[in-house]
């Protein structure tokens, strides 16, 4: 009796399952990836537009209370701008420093700035504008 030497038909057909595994684990993380890049892109992009609108409020002459909308926000397809002026009140002792719309302005500002980006994402940035 001759002995052949070859693969038989179970060892064959567990490598072929274990290749099957290798591959459905390769591709899943390639797709994973793909999806976090992605996702990683869009928050990039809603940080810029964001740092990129409270730019352009800056840079506008500042405009004293009570206008409802004192400052313009940059116009960026598929995104929503929202923000909100708060006064400096100047009676209230640091280091606790108080921000309000009651107050009158006094040339000090806090501006909250919320961004609203594709799949409802949002940023807010908080920062202040004084009157030159």
């Amino acid at each position: 009796m001759t002995r052949r030497r070859g693969f038989t038909l179970i060892e064959t057909t567990v490598a072929i399952a274990l290749l099957a595994v290798i591959v459905v684990t390769i591709l899943s993380a390639f797709s994973a990836i793909t999806l976090a890049a992605r996702r990683h892109q869009q928050e990039t992009t809603l940080d810029l537009v964001t740092r990129r609108d409270a730019e352009s409020i800056k840079s506008q002459p500042y405009s004293a209370a009570p206008p409802a909308t004192p400052y313009t926000n940059i116009a960026v397809s598929g995104y929503s701008f929202s923000y909100q002026v708060l006064n400096y009140d100047p009676t209230q002792l640091p280091p606790q420093p108080q921000f309000s719309a009651a107050y009158g302005d006094n040339g000090l500002q806090e501006l909250i700035l919320t961004v609203t980006g594709p799949n409802n994402t949002t940023e807010t940035l908080v920062f202040l504008k004084v009157q030159p």
